[in-house]
């Protein structure tokens, strides 16, 4: 999947139908436990569809030498998708605040920049055996 078309194909088969769940739900439902799972669920799908695409291009031009690696743009898409839904919950349950929003998205940025470092070790046999 080199290319940031086939990410905007995959998003959208996300976003619209998840999408369209969220109107649903949103406009035609009572917010009762099944409902409710269902919103975060069809959130978190509609979060990745919506950020497969922006990712897609970013990992396109600013990183990996124009090179797209799949899992790294899937990866951070899921992570967003996360940390979206998870912050929506702490304000469900009315305790979000500033702090928790900083070590979230600061936990998230951490994360990936540790996963970065990573996939950019290269591993040579026979060298620091």
């Amino acid at each position: 999947m080199k290319n940031v078309f086939t990410y905007f194909l995959l998003g959208n088969m996300l976003a619209i139908p998840s999408g369209a769940g969220l109107y649903y739900l949103v406009m035609y439902t009572q917010p009762y436990l099944r409902e409710r799972w269902l919103f975060f669920l069809a959130l978190f799908l509609f979060i990745c569809g919506i950020m497969l695409p922006f990712y897609a291009l970013m990992n396109r031009y600013f990183f990996t030498w124009r090179r797209i690696n799949p899992p790294t743009v899937v990866r951070e898409a899921i992570g967003t998708a996360m940390i979206a839904v998870l912050l929506l919950w702490f304000q469900m349950g009315r305790v979000l605040t500033p702090t928790i929003i900083m070590i979230c998205v600061g936990g998230g940025v951490l994360a990936e920049i540790l996963w970065r470092a990573r996939e950019a070790v290269e591993f040579r046999s026979g060298i620091d055996d």
